[in-house]
């Protein structure tokens, strides 16, 4: 036989062999794989992180921009929003954002707001924290 036959008929079958023993495993996030001293495991996602939505919250219609945008934390069936809770309109800026903290353990947020607002200076003299969710 022709040498290039027989190489060609070797590797025929080396790429049969290797494709039928091949094998292919589907896992869940947390499951687990294991062949001999072969470990694979799906790792879980993270689900303690909350997802963030931005939108426009103060828009300038004359220039067709975005002057400050709110942002939307969402948990399960809870959510927390920061936003312009101080807006100075004249001067197209923002003097005090609620801001929100996620605490994954608790699986709540807390949002502190401005309760006492100087107009004068322009500054939240006091804030307060309220738990949401759990």
């Amino acid at each position: 036989m022709n040498r290039q036959v027989v190489m060609g008929i070797l590797a025929g079958m080396v790429l049969l062999a290797g494709n039928a023993l091949a094998k292919e495993v589907n896992l869940n996030p947390g499951e687990a794989y294991r062949q001999r001293d072969l470990t694979v495991t799906c790792g879980q996602p993270s689900t303690d992180i909350p997802l963030a939505l931005k939108d426009c919250q103060y828009w300038d219609d004359f220039n067709k921009e975005c002057l400050f945008e709110k942002t939307t934390y969402s948990y399960r069936n809870i959510e927390c929003v920061e936003e312009c809770q101080h807006w100075d309109a004249f001067f197209s800026t923002c003097h005090y954002q609620t801001k929100c903290t996620f605490y994954p353990s608790q699986k709540s947020f807390v949002q502190t707001t401005c309760e006492k607002f100087d107009d004068f200076n322009k500054t939240c003299v006091q804030t307060k924290d309220a738990k949401i969710g759990l």
